[in-house]
């Protein structure tokens, strides 16, 4: 099982207008056949993303680089979740953190939440049917995560889904430039958009399509 994760969002209980944290996960069904509906979604919106490309984050000298969903528009979103809406290759699962539940002490340790927060998602999705018990990697956006704790997280994984009962597989988790995985980039577009959603209560409609289509599995919000 290959899972691409990415965040929008901080984990911060201080800040009014930043209530929630969003981990997305992308189960690949058929990496190969994502990866094509990308390149598809890519090659039919290049004008579009150009012009609203103004940070310079998505294009170099002309030439597209990554997607990022920070840099779409309201139209543009709508448009990449009804492109994806009939695409079966991929499962969506949501991860919201409620920062305003959360104590001083919790966001004095953003890692430890983050993991915490993923492992009992990930054992909800498990018990709830939605994800197999099986050998899994998790392919993470390496600027979300800081240097000293990247093995931290795999032995985490390991550990505490094992001993809890939750899981007998082995978890991988590897760190990727979000350039050079394309799976990452639509989950960051995924993830983007559904802060956006929290915030705004726009996408709706698309959002209860990806459901309807069976993509949208479950959304797991913490604190429970």
């Amino acid at each position: 099982m290959n899972i691409y994760i990415d965040e929008s969002g901080s984990i911060n209980n201080k800040l009014e207008e930043n209530r929630y944290f969003v981990i997305t996960l992308v189960r690949a069904l058929d990496k190969e056949k994502l990866k094509k509906d990308y390149e598809s979604f890519v090659e039919q919106y290049t004008p579009q993303l150009k012009m609203l490309d103004d940070h310079g984050k998505m294009f170099k000298n002309g030439k597209f680089q990554e997607l990022k969903g920070s840099e779409m528009d309201s139209y543009l979103k709508r448009e990449f979740l009804q492109f994806f809406a009939d695409k079966p290759h991929f499962e969506l699962y949501y991860i919201v953190i409620d920062n305003s539940k959360l104590t001083d002490e919790h966001c004095e340790d953003v890692a430890g939440i983050f993991n915490y927060a993923l492992k009992m998602a990930f054992t909800q999705f498990i018990q709830d049917g939605y994800l197999p018990d099986e050998d899994c990697m998790f392919h993470v956006d390496e600027r979300n995560e800081a240097i000293e704790s990247r093995h931290f997280l795999e032995n985490y994984l390991n550990t505490e889904l094992i001993m809890s009962g939750a899981a007998t597989g082995e978890y991988v988790v590897e760190y990727f430039d979000s350039k050079n995985n394309k799976l990452i980039q639509i989950a960051d577009s995924f993830s983007n958009i559904y802060y956006s959603h929290l915030k705004n209560n726009s996408y709706t409609a698309e959002i209860e399509q990806l459901k309807k289509a069976g993509i949208l599995k479950q959304i797991y919000t913490f604190p429970a």
